[in-house]
């Protein structure tokens, strides 16, 4: 008798290495990735990293791309660095911000944070469960 397995859901993981940290919100244990944040130990810097569909942004012009992020009452637009890869099915686009940006204590107070690269569609990802205090404090100087 075959039965079908439920599918794995996209959690958020906390991850540290003597280096970087990261924070991602995807399937464990899987490439699929939904959105994360990183950065190097103690530089008080954080990037966000949204990979998408190649086809998606390969009708974006040039090497920077507008993101839109909105948490709760706070919302910011940044100048999000795309990284297209012609022949791969997913690209990316990452944004990079301080540590201490009103956007991060905003999701740190939020129950879902939306984005909105280039002209594409609104993406929404719930931050329940994300740590990012711990994030923060191991970005931070």
């Amino acid at each position: 008798m075959a039965s079908t397995a439920p599918a794995q859901e996209r959690e958020w993981l906390l991850d540290a290495g003597d280096e970087e940290a990261y924070l991602i919100f995807g399937v464990p244990d899987s490439d699929d990735v939904g959105l994360s944040f990183w950065c190097v130990l103690r530089k008080d810097m954080v990037n966000l990293y949204l990979p998408r569909p190649t086809e998606e942004l390969r009708t974006l012009k040039g090497k920077e791309v507008p993101v839109k992020l909105t948490a709760g009452p706070e919302a910011v637009t940044f100048r999000g660095k795309l990284q297209l890869i012609p022949e791969g099915v997913y690209s990316s686009v990452e944004v990079e911000m301080a540590a201490d940006h009103p956007i991060l204590a905003a999701m740190r107070e939020s129950d879902r944070l939306r984005v909105r690269a280039g002209g594409g569609d609104e993406l929404i990802f719930p931050l329940y469960d994300a740590d990012l205090a711990g994030l923060i404090d191991l970005c931070r100087k």
